[in-house]
């Protein structure tokens, strides 16, 4: 039986987290030598009152909502947004990490969610990205490392998801 609750959310997190590094990793954003600071994801939007590495990547969930998929079903469609908080050294990393987060996404469509502490049942769910992949600057910089903050945001749908 698929996941439902919090172990669904933490899974789809956990993909959309690895998805995005796995990218970047093949487009040589981890690589040594490279001319920038070295990149640094974590999986949640970081504590403002504690200093960040600059090129800090946050991948995080937003609010989420469901609606029945049919009138009697007990499965529904379920949106949730994701953020992508960059912390860049200078703009030009974080236009350049930026964009390609956002390619990737925009040909990504569905996602195979994997439980990977399950190592028999690989996939269990597929999600789907939405192309509605939102990118902004915010202009609020509190903090030295929120200097060069990019954002992007974007919709994830969990169709059929058991409620």
């Amino acid at each position: 039986m698929p996941p439902d609750g919090g172990l669904r959310d933490r899974l789809i997190h956990e993909n959309i987290f690895r998805a995005v590094k796995a990218e970047l990793t093949t487009l040589g954003w981890f690589d040594p030598g490279r001319e920038h600071q070295p990149l640094r994801m974590i999986d949640e939007f970081p504590d403002e009152n504690q200093d960040v590495p600059f090129n800090t990547l946050a991948v995080s969930m937003g609010d989420a909502g469901g609606v029945p998929t049919e009138l009697g079903s007990k499965l529904e469609d379920f949106e949730v947004i994701f953020f992508i908080d960059f912390f860049a050294e200078n703009d030009g990393v974080g236009r350049h990490v930026r964009g390609d987060i956002a390619h990737f996404l925009k040909g990504a469509e569905m996602l195979p969610i994997t439980d990977y502490s399950d190592p028999l049942e690989p996939v269990v769910f597929s999600v789907e990205i939405q192309d509605d992949i939102d990118l902004r600057k915010p202009e609020r910089a509190v903090q030295k490392f929120q200097k060069h903050w990019y954002v992007l945001s974007f919709t994830v749908i969990d169709y059929g998801r058991p409620h």
